[in-house]
């Protein structure tokens, strides 16, 4: 990734928030009675709820720092502090940090993308221990009496496939559309669930794979995607290739650059997932037609809340599936970032799911 992972990656370390404030303590021989009447008047300071954990397997990035700024915001508004955890997307890492936190004391585990092989027995132990655990993302069979969240994959997939088709279509390329794929396969479920999709289009004939790029993510990924797209535009010259589609926003850094630096404007840019990169990115290179996204930092959010219901004796739902929608640079100025994304879509910067009365009970005893 390019520069912006550096400042990611400092807003994405291990931050712990204290739950509530506390009132100073009046000088010492200060007798005053308006002060003394204040004192009493006072509402005792609510006793902190617990300790959340989030633990979550990816790189840093935008979407990532959303994500835990999710978990963060809510679990400090119901009475928590929240330590952030991050194994850029290493699954050995992953299983250390998750053994790490079980050994410490906390009451809820908030987990992304730990995947099949040591997720289910790594949760399972967890619950044995009395944590209330919520994933986002994860892989193996599903621990009893855990929230599983996840985005609308296939709705990600679809969104972003069809807006590139529509976009190549409006430019004179027919079906099936010839295009580009940027994925990396068997790394976590969203990305072979969104790579069915495209079997799916491809099946259909609504669209031909001419090549599939899958960088090492252990090694410099711009550079791998950059290279790659641009021997792609020498070997098909202008209305060979009519799209191309990322399975996450992020590798799009060196696939930009190459088409921009080659004047292949006319091929149409597709993704998944947002974040304040992506939305610059979309105001400013018109070839982006569309990034299908679910706000993270309501993913976060929604995560933290199934968790604390859990922890409040309140049963929640095996599955919980949040639903994409488009977004496109046509929906945007170049003044917008993720925290104004709420003024042209709903469930953007807030959300009502999961917001029960226990929920707002417990929130409102942390108001102050």
């Amino acid at each position: 990734m390019k520069r912006l992972l550096a400042a990611a990656l400092a807003a994405t370390m291990a931050i712990t928030l204290a739950a509530c404030g506390s009132t100073a303590a009046p000088a010492a021989g200060s007798t005053a009675p308006a002060a003394e009447a204040a004192q009493e008047e006072a509402a005792p300071a609510a006793e902190p709820t617990g300790k959340i954990a989030v633990i979550r397997n990816m790189s840093a990035s935008d979407h990532t720092t959303q994500f835990f700024q999710g978990c963060i915001d809510e679990g400090k508004a119901l009475g928590y502090t929240v330590d952030t955890f991050m194994s850029d997307q290493d699954d050995t890492k992953m299983q250390d940090l998750m053994n790490q936190c079980l050994n410490k004391d906390y009451d809820i585990w908030v987990v992304s993308h730990a995947n099949e092989g040591y997720q289910n027995e790594l949760v399972s132990k967890a619950v044995e221990k009395g944590i209330k655990v919520a994933c986002f993302d994860c892989g193996g069979e599903h621990v009893p009496g855990v929230s599983y969240t996840s985005q609308n994959d296939r709705s990600l997939s679809e969104i972003s496939l069809d807006a590139m088709i529509e976009t190549a279509k409006a430019a004179g390329i027919q079906e099936p559309v010839p295009f580009v794929e940027i994925n990396i396969l068997g790394l976590i479920v969203p990305f072979d669930t969104r790579h069915a999709v495209i079997e799916e289009y491809e099946a259909a004939g609504k669209i031909k794979t001419i090549q599939l790029i899958s960088p090492n993510l252990a090694s410099d990924t711009y550079s791998q995607i950059n290279t790659a797209v641009s021997s792609l535009l020498k070997q098909y010259p202008e209305g060979q290739i009519g799209g191309l589609w990322a399975a996450s926003s992020g590798f799009l850094d060196g696939a930009i650059d190459a088409i921009e630096e080659a004047n292949r404007t006319e091929i149409a840019v597709s993704a998944v997932d947002i974040s304040n990169t992506e939305i610059q990115r979309l105001v400013e290179h018109p070839e982006y037609c569309c990034c299908a996204a679910v706000d993270p930092y309501v993913i976060g959010v929604v995560d933290v809340r199934l968790a604390v219901l859990n922890s409040l004796g309140v049963e929640t739902p095996e599955t919980v599936v949040l639903e994409a929608v488009k977004v496109s640079g046509e929906d945007l100025t170049a003044e917008d970032d993720m925290s104004t994304l709420a003024n042209h879509f709903e469930d953007f910067g807030s959300t009502d799911l999961y917001d029960t009365d226990e929920i707002k009970e417990l929130r409102a005893k942390f108001a102050n």
